[in-house]
């Protein structure tokens, strides 16, 4: 039996989520068997916990830089986060001086050639955190970006916790990684 986060009590009860949706700084996302429901009868506490969420944002803004719609300005700025970089380190990792990377953050269009570096050099930063996501060497170099529709939101995300093996170290991990629909109409 868990012990309740709130107020200490044995009765907490905790439920996996089949899916659950969020919102990610305006990145519309579901997550898949990766938030649990905590709720205790002793004080009347309800809240959810995001299963390993460090990670998360990794993959969240790996599904980002996946998708070949335009980044926003809020967007540029949540993904330097999920590196783990404050500005001027951000800045020097893309290659540009931390005044360009400030514009780019507070709305300014970003280029194409540059748009796809950022995504690269992203990817570069994050993959590691990410084991599950797979992307071809070269990807982001070939992608053709294309601009949002009127008035259409980001495309909704949706990851997933899967488990991976990794049978030369002999271990098994629990992941996050992009939900593909594909795979259930296979």
């Amino acid at each position: 039996m868990e012990s309740c986060i709130a107020c200490g009590a044995s009765t907490d009860k905790v439920e996996l989520l089949p899916t659950y949706d969020a919102d990610v700084i305006g990145i519309p996302v579901t997550l898949r068997n990766g938030v649990l429901r905590h709720s205790c009868d002793s004080c009347g506490f309800e809240g959810i916990e995001l299963v390993d969420s460090e990670n998360l944002s990794a993959a969240v803004a790996v599904a980002r830089i996946l998708l070949p719609v335009r980044l926003t300005g809020d967007e540029i700025r949540f993904l330097r986060k999920a590196c783990r970089m404050n500005g001027k380190q951000f800045a020097a990792e893309l290659g540009n001086d931390n005044t360009t990377l400030s514009r780019w953050e507070n709305g300014t269009p970003i280029g194409d050639f540059a748009e796809r570096s950022l995504r690269d050099t992203v990817w570069s930063l994050l993959y590691k955190r990410v084991p599950a996501i797979q992307v071809e060497p070269g990807h982001f170099k070939r992608m053709e970006i294309c601009q949002p529709g009127d008035g259409q939101p980001t495309p909704r995300l949706v990851l997933e916790r899967v488990r991976l093996k990794d049978a030369a170290r002999r271990t098994k991990t629990d992941e996050w990684d992009i939900f593909d629909d594909e795979q259930l109409a296979a």
